[in-house]
């Protein structure tokens, strides 16, 4: 994957869906009648302020509307970092949530904002974010509506675990605001302030690759707003962050499809390779099963038995000979002191990632059905780097490739209890790093199989 692509799909993470989910809350979902006003008290959290906000939903042929009024709701720039404004949610009991747009957009603590949608039945949720075009909702919720006290209403309660932590790449100074107040700088406005954070962003996840123009736009209107003052200076903060959040929605868009093609031909490739290896894990299964069979014959044909476990000894030798030859350029298997080691090169990584290539999973699909093959077997995964870069860096990356191995074998059913991992970074060394040779061949993932018995 280039670094344009790694670098953006950050970003991804970050803003788009398919966030990790950080955390659950509990909500209530309404089922609003037609034509009805329905007045919905709004709760804060433990990381609200002392606000007091109230909602008024009234749902007709086919979208609802939804005033939202409040009071004493100082700005989100009060988390300090990364956040720097409120969004309203509407989340269905299905998991799904719709970015209604921000709220508290100036320096004033109290107003009244409208929004709409399509959905009928679903409860509302306010979080605090780094900007108000975010597609999935942060883990900062500070207000969410309750159950109305109408009775031509339905409430629902669920827990909506769509939360997003964004992937530890947005922070706040504090988790809570609860008790603070904002005292507005006339020197520089709530709107400058999430400008400037819009634009940050802009470049922190370098969008400008994927939509130069919308992103120079942005930044000639940000240098408008710091020359202007008031009406004039808060409008060209407001086209900055809109213009922010478009390039940046864009950047998320074009990083998603490369994802998938890229997907898609990796699931091509191994789609070709499926039948070779189904055909072989068949063989080797069959080999358990027959070498299980033998082992439960009665104590009057143990002496048969132990002449065809050395038939079977001489059997798995082969299997560990047809594997070795099998294994190519991304690996090689020898026996040591230790046990058989499989190498597996560092070609089967991306350079500086710890995820798996098509390849290298090719041939740990290979080395998972030959372990069908053998009782009182385990493995030592241990990750090896060359001497480049800190000793840190090198240790954590080995680590993370041990353990990507770890998890794609135990994903072909090899038993997860049999194998341990290691990062020993650059410390052992199979030739000298002064030549790219000998450090192409110390970037290596070894994985020992030894005999527990």
């Amino acid at each position: 994957m280039s670094r344009k692509l790694r670098v953006a799909w950050i970003a991804v993470a970050v803003l788009a869906v398919g966030a990790v989910s950080a955390s659950d809350v509990g909500l209530t979902s309404v089922l609003y009648p037609e034509g009805k006003n329905v007045d919905v008290p709004m709760a804060g959290t433990q990381r609200a302020p002392a606000a007091t906000l109230s909602a008024k939903v009234k749902h007709q042929s086919g979208q609802s509307s939804i005033e939202i009024q409040s009071k004493n709701l100082p700005p989100a720039v009060l988390f300090g970092g990364d956040i720097v404004s409120y969004v309203v949610w509407a989340v269905s009991p299905d998991g799904t949530s719709e970015n209604l747009g921000g709220i508290a957009n100036d320096d004033a603590a109290k107003g009244t904002a409208t929004y709409s949608t399509a959905k009928r039945d679903f409860a509302m949720m306010i979080t605090a974010e780094p900007i108000v075009t975010v597609r999935t909702p942060g883990e900062l919720v500070v207000f969410f509506s309750g159950t109305p006290g109408q009775k031509n209403v339905q409430p629902t309660g669920f827990t909506f675990g769509g939360l997003s932590d964004r992937g530890g790449r947005i922070t706040s100074e504090r988790d809570s605001i609860a008790g603070m107040s904002y005292k507005a700088d006339k020197k520089n406005p709530l709107a400058l302030i999430q400008a400037e954070k819009a634009i940050e962003l802009v470049d922190r996840f370098e969008a400008k690759k994927y939509d130069e123009k919308t992103c120079d736009d942005a930044l000639a209107a940000l240098t408008e707003a710091r020359d202007l003052k008031g009406q004039k200076q808060l409008d060209a903060s407001k086209r900055t962050i809109t213009l922010a959040g478009q390039a940046l929605s864009k950047t998320v868009q074009m990083v998603e499809a490369a994802k998938a093609a890229e997907a898609q031909a990796a699931k091509k490739a191994l789609a070709g390779q499926a039948s070779d290896l189904e055909t072989e894990l068949a063989a080797v299964t069959a080999t358990l099963a027959a070498t299980k069979t033998t082992l439960s014959n009665t104590e009057s044909e143990l002496a048969q038995s132990q002449a065809t476990s050395s038939k079977l000894a001489k059997k798995q030798e082969a299997i560990i000979e047809r594997l070795t030859e099998a294994l190519g350029q991304m690996a090689y298997g020898a026996k040591t002191d230790r046990g058989y080691v499989v190498s597996l090169s560092g070609v089967a990584f991306p350079t500086g990632e710890s995820a798996l290539k098509t390849e290298g999973k090719y041939v740990l699909a290979k080395l998972s059905g030959v372990m069908l093959a053998f009782d009182d077997v385990k493995l030592s995964i241990e990750g090896h780097t060359d001497s480049t870069g800190s000793d840190e860096t090198n240790r954590k990356l080995s680590l993370a490739r041990a353990d990507s191995v770890k998890v794609f074998l135990t994903e072909m059913g090899v038993a997860a209890s049999i194998m341990t991992t290691a990062g020993l970074g650059p410390e052992k060394p199979l030739m000298p790093n002064d030549t790219p040779e000998g450090r192409a061949r110390n970037r290596r993932v070894e994985i020992v199989m030894v005999d527990a018995r």
